[in-house]
């Protein structure tokens, strides 16, 4: 029986993570992203506090362990199969 291929599920979910937080990040500080526009830059201490609440902690996090969990029964499931060397 061959292995699942843990190191690739990995980097897939640690990219998509990035991806995750990337969207939150902007869909969070886009009112600050269109006032920086005009010269009128709020702090970055600022940004990280209104875009990582705890609750948008908890989905990013939720998220990742969700790709993870599909991608590694994805996987398994390719595996029983035969279809994976």
């Amino acid at each position: 029986m061959e292995k699942v291929n843990y190191k690739k599920i990995i980097i897939r979910t640690l990219l998509k993570f990035l991806l995750i937080v990337l969207i939150v990040f902007v869909s969070n500080s886009w009112p600050s992203i269109k006032q920086s526009y005009s010269g009128n830059v709020p702090t970055l201490n600022y940004w990280l506090d209104h875009s990582f609440k705890f609750s948008n902690i908890i989905l990013i996090f939720g998220f990742t362990a969700y790709f993870y969990y599909k991608d590694l029964t994805d996987q398994k499931e390719l595996v029983e199969k035969g279809k994976i060397d």
